[in-house]
């Protein structure tokens, strides 16, 4: 490993102290660490990412809003349903028809079975 990662048996508080040189340092050469093995496998380093810009909201803040922009629709229109076609609407009424008659049957048809174990 590298030495220049402070050990957490040292004593005092000031040996543990890492200054903003130090961890520009210790970036830089992560980075280059990460180029190089890039550049071995022949690829092109993915982009690295910004740097967290300091947001002054309280976390009540940010909660709210989050929810608020969760709460927004993400490019639906307001009425996402269509009134049924003609077509449709009947083949539904054939569907709930042949539903009807197959429960009459049936039934019909237990009664009978009911009525022939009752006699």
């Amino acid at each position: 490993m590298d030495d220049a990662i402070p050990s957490i048996s040292t004593a005092g508080v000031g040996s543990r102290f890492v200054s903003q040189s130090e961890l520009e340092t210790a970036k830089a050469k992560r980075d280059e660490q990460w180029k190089a093995a890039y550049a071995r496998l022949g690829q092109e380093p993915p982009p690295q990412p910004a740097d967290d810009v300091f947001d002054g909201r309280s976390l009540a803040e940010k909660l709210a809003a989050n929810k608020r922009d969760l709460r927004q629709p993400r490019g639906l229109t307001g009425n996402q349903f269509r009134a049924l076609e003609e077509d449709e609407v009947l083949f539904l009424d054939s569907v709930l028809e042949k539903q009807r008659e197959e429960e009459r049957l049936r039934k019909q048809m237990d009664g009978e079975e009911l009525k022939n174990f009752r006699e």
